[in-house]
């Protein structure tokens, strides 16, 4: 790296980078197994996605309505805790499953207070602009404040950041988007509508075919018009919940890493948001009368960018024929659900390997999340919140052993990180 001058220094056993579901199930993990944990993230709040859209469920954070794992049950704890204002049930559809539809101002302060409760330190606006290296191992990570540059060294680092911001600094190799043609899920920004008659707006909603009708005619008059439409009840009156699948002429190609496509992804989805409202009321749709925009997501839903290629690339098939690895480390549950592109079943409950979680030819690095080890159809597969949640708990995991021991997580005896899973986190992998 470039020589730089840094403003400060600090020493951690393991640096998360990114605290959306992988992160927070990484750090969690690494700090319950005796690791001093720093938790770096890039935006001005923590969760990512679990606080980009009001009210989407937090889905497959239960399994058959039983507990899944140490880290699942935490920030189920801390959420409820919070009354019945923070969160009420989620759909329990063959998508999202088990989970939590959440007020997102309760869910960011639910996940503060659980990082505490373990002595996580944990820093917002600290995006990664570059690694430490000595010769191929990861030692650490630069951040850049606005007061300069920050080197936060540990014995291991993970990459959560979605994007693998830390890998693609580190050199790794990398896909994007799919193989054939290179376009991205569509990026999204959700919602939430205020003034709404709740139960004369979903009885009308039924089966979404009057909906959708109506959608596809306001489309032909100019209206922005989203793909699709998923309605989440608030715990707050009048107050509901909009997750979408985009503007319907969103280019498929654009790239959550373009700064360009990001900004019209927003502004774009603004005007969906907006223009919602102006066809509820244009086309009296029944319980909108008063209806108004409530507020819009802090972050944008970029499903998909750089793919990490680890000693293991997950498949389409891996997700359809479920092959039992000897090396699993979780399991993801649910459905395919590639935005815009394609939605089908899958095995609910395959196994993916620690492999995938291991970059080729990098040491000191671990990857978990949508960055992780997988084709673009492979990743789509079970791409919940939950399921991210359960591998960086695998990769937090797996990093403390490593710190403790002195070893690179290539070089780590899987069947002593399966036993710590089992034993002590209660993940339910075998």
């Amino acid at each position: 790296m470039k020589t730089m001058e840094f403003v400060a220094k600090e020493q951690y056993d393991v640096i998360v980078c990114g605290s959306g579901p992988a992160g927070l199930g990484a750090a969690l993990a690494a700090a319950r197994c005796g690791s001093k944990v720093m938790l770096l993230e890039s935006a001005n709040l923590p969760g990512g996605i679990i606080n980009a859209v009001p009210w989407m469920p937090i889905n497959r954070l239960k399994i058959d309505k039983q507990k899944r794992s140490f880290a699942h049950d935490m920030l189920v704890r801390h959420i409820e805790k919070l009354g019945e204002a923070a969160s009420r049930p989620g759909s329990e559809d063959k998508v999202n499953g088990d989970g939590l539809s959440c007020h997102v101002e309760y869910s960011e302060l639910a996940i503060y207070e659980m990082l505490e409760e373990l002595g996580i330190h944990y820093r917002m606006y600290s995006p990664v602009v570059d690694v430490l290296k000595e010769g191929n191992k990861v030692t650490g990570v630069v951040v850049k404040e606005k007061r300069g540059y920050i080197a936060y060294s540990a014995d291991i680092v993970i990459d959560a950041t979605g994007d693998g911001d830390v890998a693609y600094a580190a050199g790794c190799e990398y896909m994007e988007g799919r193989e054939e043609d290179s376009i991205h899920m569509p990026i999204t920004l959700g919602y939430s509508l205020g003034g709404i008659d709740k139960a004369d707006f979903f009885a009308w909603l039924g089966n979404y075919k009057e909906f959708n009708a109506l959608m596809d005619e306001a489309h032909t008059k100019n209206y922005y018009v989203a793909a699709w439409y998923g309605f989440n009840e608030g715990t707050l009156p009048g107050i509901i919940g909009v997750n979408n699948g985009a503007w319907r002429n969103q280019s498929l190609t654009s790239n959550g890493l373009n700064s360009d496509d990001l900004t019209k992804a927003r502004r774009n989805g603004l005007q969906v948001a907006i223009d919602m409202v102006r066809v509820f009321k244009d086309y009296k749709v029944p319980g909108t009368e008063h209806c108004f925009l409530d507020k819009v997501g802090n972050i944008l839903g970029v499903r998909d960018t750089r793919r990490i290629v680890g000693e293991y690339v997950q498949t389409l098939e891996d997700s359809q024929e479920g092959p039992e690895f000897e090396d699993t480390v979780a399991r993801k549950y649910g459905y395919i659900d590639a935005n815009q592109i394609y939605m089908g079943p899958m095995k609910s409950g395959y196994s993916y390997p620690y492999r995938s979680l291991v970059p080729k030819n990098v040491d000191g690095l671990l990857i978990a999340g949508r960055c992780a080890s997988a084709t673009f159809m492979g990743h789509c597969a079970g791409k919940s919140m939950g399921n991210m949640l359960e591998l960086g708990e695998a990769a937090g995991t797996a990093a403390a052993i490593c710190s403790k021991k002195g070893l690179q997580p290539r070089a780590l005896d899987v069947s002593e990180l399966r036993n710590v899973l089992i034993q002590e986190l209660d993940v339910l992998i075998d």
